[in-house]
């Protein structure tokens, strides 16, 4: 009977405490909530008088309400602010945008990423630089640049973009010295960052073609593609024979938006010597560049086993030349199994 007493004492006890601790833990919550929706309006006066103010070049202050002011020392409500700022600028652009840099000078937010800068904790330098990257503050250039090299990924990668959004082409001077692979990923954020702005004749490339770094030089590649570098069509070439596989893979499908006459045929020379996805991305490319004169050797390659590989060669020759599956169906294996299907498919295609 009294361990049954002692057991209800126990429970009643416990769910007092526990109603106790919850009642604590809503008020609390309900406090903060309350408290972050207060800091959360304020910052959004203060952006929205920003984007809308008539200020000329940052000379003519961001006016202050006196609660603002006092608020700008608590770290949560500074953090509120400047999550709100960058929020607002990812989204606006022209004397608005330049506007929210200003209220970001003004204010002096740009030291609190400095200090972030000097983190030990990789997310926190990393979001730092981001920070700093989006409000503009070039006066950051020798602290950012410095973790275009840094050992961890998202540091390095945020360092990278923010340098090209600060500095543009000229930014991509981060190459030079570029120790640690560039992924996939990074450079099409890269080319991406980069397609908003005018390249100007950019320099360096002919010198990030020659890096030891190989992801360096694939970048290198997809810049003279995209950017129409005609004048180092010879180190394209070059690169045709390198050996790295992915390096000569970028190298054939640049020579396809940088060529001569030749081009095709130094294509079709390396051509035995190259794995199947260089193959396939050879006859690709010749299907824009190629001539007629290409198709007998095109015709020879149709030995290989690889049915894909014959599928893209048929393709390639029937865009080479009104004539070129008239060509193909006078050879006796056009008749048999699986070149006979795979040329009626692409006369399908052009039809």
């Amino acid at each position: 009977m009294i361990y049954f007493e002692v057991v209800i004492i126990a429970f009643v006890f416990t769910t007092i405490l526990m109603i106790g601790f919850m009642f604590l833990y809503l008020s609390n919550k309900k406090k903060k909530d309350g408290r972050y929706k207060k800091w959360k309006s304020q910052a959004d006066i203060l952006i929205r008088n920003a984007i809308f103010s008539d200020q000329i070049n940052g000379v003519k202050p961001i006016p202050l309400t006196m609660r603002t002011a006092k608020m700008l020392p608590n770290a949560n409500f500074r953090s509120i602010l400047i999550e709100q700022l960058l929020s607002a600028k990812k989204n606006i652009s022209g004397t608005a945008a330049d506007n929210l840099e200003s209220l970001y000078n003004q204010l002096s937010l740009d030291q609190y990423a400095a200090k972030r800068l000097k983190s030990r904790h990789w997310h926190v330098k990393a979001i730092a630089i981001q920070e700093l990257g989006l409000m503009g503050q070039k006066t950051y250039l020798n602290k950012i640049y410095r973790s275009t090299n840094n050992k961890n990924d998202l540091v390095r990668m945020e360092a990278q973009i923010t340098i090209v959004k600060l500095y543009g082409f000229e930014g991509l001077r981060f190459l030079d010295v570029a120790n640690y692979a560039i992924s996939e990923w990074q450079q099409i954020k890269l080319l991406q960052e980069l397609s908003h702005l005018s390249p100007d004749n950019f320099s360096g490339i002919e010198k990030w073609l020659n890096s030891i770094n190989v992801s360096v030089v694939v970048f290198a590649l997809k810049l003279v593609r995209n950017y129409h570098r005609f004048e180092l069509y010879n180190q394209i070439m070059d690169l045709i024979t390198h050996p790295d596989e992915n390096i000569r893979f970028e190298a054939i499908r640049t020579s396809e938006k940088i060529y001569t006459a030749d081009t095709s045929k130094l294509l079709l020379e390396r051509y035995p010597h190259e794995t199947l996805k260089n193959r396939i991305a050879i006859v690709k490319g010749i299907q824009n560049i190629g001539y007629h004169d290409d198709i007998p050797l095109l015709i020879e390659f149709l030995e290989d086993d690889d049915n894909e590989l014959k599928r893209h060669i048929v393709r390639t020759i029937a865009n080479i030349s009104p004539d070129g599956l008239t060509q193909l169906e006078n050879i006796s294996a056009s008749n048999r199994y699986p070149l006979n299907l795979i040329i009626d498919q692409i006369r399908g295609e052009i039809i």
